[in-house]
């Protein structure tokens, strides 16, 4: 579906500072407005660069995420944070051995493990863009992903798994998607998006997809065995934890495979100690118990830190639970003031803002994630 690291402490730490009145960055100018800054130190061992996510307003929540290549001595990666992202496009000194790359709240951090334990003159050369910030996803990046793993998880329901190549790697923002490309060049669809399911690593990550009957891409994609090659492009769309965090009560209707972009979200509210004083409640709507996906998964992050409330609504079962097609009744205990997430096929999302807007609910507090 698609919608809308402890650093390592080295002494000797050379630190760089950017303001937002005075936007250089090693002598080179960013763009006015960037809420990023660039830092790097080195021992003889290793050198580190990290990218901070500059916030304004130091109660926003700050996520940085990222995506791009490393590669002997070639490093060109994006750093996503909020609204903006901030391209590290750079020739090194030197070639290294291996490296380490972690993302947190508060920066992206490289580091870099030299083959000679040598002091560098530089980190090396900064080619075109580098240092610069822009508008978030103004370049998606072609990548070429393997298939690790492809699981039944319902009757028309795969878990599949890829593990990314060619010195490729990415930890993509929360509720982003990647656009797989159909091998078939005769075809009219070229590619289509799917929501990032989970990622597992810096290289390895998920897809949850329904084969649809008659479907190129998800019929494509289903069909997909271990060790074949996958070309994609990503990484597109997010969802701001600050929107979520000035909303006490988050409310997230889900049809089938709409469920694939909150799995991530729900993921990290529940981990996150900024959503404590917060409810998240899921209201998920399938036709039959077998068609629940990923249930166990889902009632493994409850009793943590955010309240997280299921409850499943089955249209063609007869069962102890709710059942029909979302109506106003089902949502009478929330709050018109709660945020409204919403995602699955058309008619759901169409029938579910209806009856959100039946409800009072703001348009401010409706956050649809077209498939």
């Amino acid at each position: 579906m698609k919608p809308p690291v402890t650093g390592l402490q080295v002494p000797g730490k050379l630190a760089l500072t950017v303001s937002h009145t005075e936007p250089l960055v090693n002598g080179h100018s960013l763009p006015l407005g960037t809420k990023f800054s660039y830092d790097s130190y080195q021992t003889e061992r290793c050198f580190t660069l990290i990218v901070y996510g500059k916030i304004a307003m130091s109660n926003k929540i700050r996520c940085c995420f990222f995506y791009g290549t490393i590669s002997k001595k070639l490093i060109r990666i994006f750093i996503h944070c909020l609204e903006k992202q901030f391209l590290l496009h750079l020739q090194l000194h030197a070639e290294f051995k291996k490296f380490d790359i972690r993302n947190s709240n508060l920066k992206v951090e490289i580091v870099i493990h030299k083959q000679q334990e040598m002091m560098w003159p530089s980190e090396g050369t900064h080619l075109s863009k580098s240092k610069t910030a822009s508008e978030k996803f103004d370049s998606l990046e072609d990548f070429e992903a393997l298939c690790i793993d492809n699981v039944v998880v319902t009757h028309d329901t795969r878990l599949l798994t890829f593990s990314l190549l060619n010195d490729f790697y990415a930890v993509p923002p929360l509720g982003s998607h990647v656009f797989v490309y159909n091998p078939d060049k005769n075809s009219m669809i070229d590619r289509k998006p799917y929501t990032v399911f989970s990622v597992i690593d810096r290289s390895t990550f998920q897809l949850l997809v329904k084969q649809y009957e008659g479907g190129v891409m998800s019929t494509y994609i289903c069909s997909l065995q271990p060790n074949q090659t996958v070309k994609m492009q990503g990484f597109d769309h997010f969802i701001d934890l600050n929107v979520l965090h000035k909303n006490r009560s988050i409310v997230i209707l889900a049809a089938g495979t709409g469920i694939t972009p909150f799995y991530r979200i729900i993921k990290e509210l529940s981990v996150n100690k900024l959503f404590r004083d917060h409810t998240c409640s899921l209201m998920f709507y399938n036709k039959t118990q077998k068609d629940i996906l990923v249930k166990e998964k889902l009632e493994e992050l409850q009793n943590n830190v955010v309240k997280l409330e299921i409850s499943h609504i089955l249209s063609q079962e007869s069962w102890g639970g709710l059942t029909g097609r979302i109506e106003l009744s089902h949502l009478e205990t929330f709050s018109s003031e709660s945020l409204f997430l919403i995602c699955g096929p058309k008619l759901f999302m169409d029938k579910a803002v209806a009856v959100i807007s039946e409800k009072g609910v703001s348009k401010s507090n409706i956050i649809e994630f077209n498939g």
